[in-house]
């Protein structure tokens, strides 16, 4: 019998604690990497992607000395499982922008991070090539082996309700973004990719979709900015958008339950 990787509650807590605790730590590489003159353009890629892989490292070691094994699958799903899962996707996407749009954005503390936010993309967006390498190839990776491959994948190995363990892995999914705005989004986005990695268990099912909301998002920045725009504003829903929030959410619940009903085939036709 296979010895499965697990982790509880508070392992997945301390492991996300030690992740935003390497990110503090890239204030310093970062000025170790300027300081030994570094190109910019690689500055943001290797600063992104260090906390990762000291983590994954350290994994693989616990697990090696333990005799663990971490259940990683890349299968692909049937074509028409794709054209579903991407439909929802998008309509995740155009909840998420609902809900994220409620966020404030103005006033001391809230108005002061949106800025900052803000600056800090219109500065990094100076060099493409890194940044959309990082955000819509590295960071999908990264990210999803991390919370669905590792910890969500751990949770259920250790019989934790799959409800529970979608819920509170996205929710560290998203406090590790920092702000309030994808704090929002990687509660909405990630129990999204939570829930078709428990119905495909395929980690490469989860970085699609996670490349896919990154492109767009990308997308929709530049649109805002080149039409000089707040990078997340929104106008008042109106009735327009109030009909394709509903139908969003139709197609949403229409595509769960085939996918459930799928799933439930799957594991009587092993039986």
């Amino acid at each position: 019998m296979k010895n499965y990787f697990k982790i509880s509650y508070i392992e997945s807590i301390l492991l996300i604690v030690g992740f935003v605790a390497l990110n503090f730590f890239n204030v310093i590489l970062r000025k170790l990497l300027i300081y030994i003159n570094l190109p910019e353009s690689m500055i943001f890629s290797i600063s992104y992607t260090f906390p990762f892989i000291f983590l994954f490292i350290f994994i693989s070691h616990q697990t090696q000395k333990k005799n663990l094994i971490i259940d990683l699958s890349m299968k692909l799903s049937p074509w028409y499982i794709y054209f579903i899962i991407f439909c929802m996707m998008f309509c995740m996407i155009i909840i998420n922008e609902f809900f994220s749009s409620l966020v404030p954005r103005e006033g001391p503390i809230l108005g002061n991070m949106y800025k900052e936010i803000e600056e800090f993309l219109r500065e990094e967006i100076k060099n493409p090539i890194p940044f959309f390498s990082t955000t819509i190839l590295l960071a999908p990776i990264c990210e999803e082996v991390l919370f669905r491959g590792i910890i969500l994948n751990g949770m259920l190995k250790n019989k934790i309700h799959p409800i529970k363990a979608i819920l509170f892995s996205s929710f560290l999914f998203g406090l590790t973004h920092m702000n309030p705005w994808q704090f929002v989004g990687g509660l909405i986005i990630g129990s999204f990719i939570g829930f078709i990695y428990f119905i495909t268990s395929s980690i490469i099912n989860c970085i699609l979709l996670h490349v896919f909301n990154n492109a767009f998002a990308i997308f929709t920045m530049f649109l805002f900015m080149k039409n000089e725009d707040s990078l997340l504003s929104k106008e008042g829903v109106n009735t327009d958008f109030g009909l394709i929030l509903i139908t969003s959410f139709i197609i949403i619940i229409s595509g769960s339950i085939f996918l459930l009903k799928k799933k439930k085939e799957n594991i009587k036709k092993q039986d």
